[in-house]
């Protein structure tokens, strides 16, 4: 870590187990960091397969891979690989953040990104500080929009658990359900789930809100019925009728 940090290489010859560049080009709070990007964040060049969650919370760096990648995938997405024989992989918090491009079937424009290729991937849009939307296509999978502090993430699909874990500000929507503990210690920001919230949710959850038709708090966070144009919000964003909307409920502290 401290080589890449330092914008060396790092070559692996052989096959890697899961989770390959956990957090890779960030500047760590846990170890005195500031929590943000490390830009000069250097390669990974993997001569073998790869395991599953390869890319999670990333932000920085890139990873080439030689074989396969197993999914569910991390906070990655493939670009044009400027070396033989090799797949690269860049963080989408990247993409986002300094407008990079991708390969079909995914899209990216001045707008965002939009993913079409129906990965599952896990820990989207980690730590994005872009005004810009990340689209998914299909299903996401546990702990989308962490530590996210602005854009839009629309899943048009299902989320997994930890959906808005420690989220600080933006948005998040889903139009299908969450998987329990939606909103583990949100801070700030808007979830909205066009189906159930799942148990267990706004567990230390300090600011921000959720709008669900149903979910199951852990107090001192509570379920509150909508107020003044809260319905009309919920419609908006969702693409519900007035009627439905009503249906919806607020959670939070």
């Amino acid at each position: 870590m401290e080589a890449l940090k330092l914008g060396e290489t790092v070559k692996i010859r052989g096959d890697v187990g899961g989770r390959l560049g956990s957090s890779l080009g960030v500047d760590l709070a846990s170890f005195g960091g500031n929590g943000g990007p490390i830009e000069a964040t250097g390669p990974v060049i993997v001569d073998g397969d790869v395991g599953p969650r390869m890319g999670i919370s990333m932000i920085r760096g890139s990873i080439y891979v030689s074989g396969s990648v197993d999914t569910p995938l991390g906070n990655v997405v493939e670009v044009e690989s400027d070396r033989t024989g090799y797949r690269k992989y860049v963080s989408i918090t990247e993409v986002l953040e300094l407008d990079g491009r991708v390969l079909e079937p995914n899209l990216s424009d001045e707008r965002g990104l939009v993913l079409k290729d129906g990965l599952i991937r896990e820990t989207l849009a980690a730590r994005n500080r872009a005004e810009r939307v990340l689209r998914v296509e299909g299903n996401a999978g546990m702990s989308a929009g962490i530590l996210m502090g602005s854009g839009l993430l629309e899943i048009r699909g299902d989320a997994g658990r930890n959906a808005g874990v420690l989220m600080r500000g933006g948005r998040l929507v889903v139009f299908g359900r969450c998987d329990d503990f939606t909103a583990a210690e949100m801070k700030g920001g808007e979830i909205f789930v066009e189906g159930d919230a799942g148990g267990y949710i706004c567990a230390k959850m300090t600011g921000g809100a959720v709008y669900a038709p149903k979910g199951k708090p852990i107090p001192p966070a509570r379920m509150q019925a909508l107020k003044g144009d809260e319905s009309g919000l919920v419609s908006r964003i969702l693409g519900v009728n007035s009627f439905q909307a009503m249906m919806y409920k607020k959670f939070g502290p």
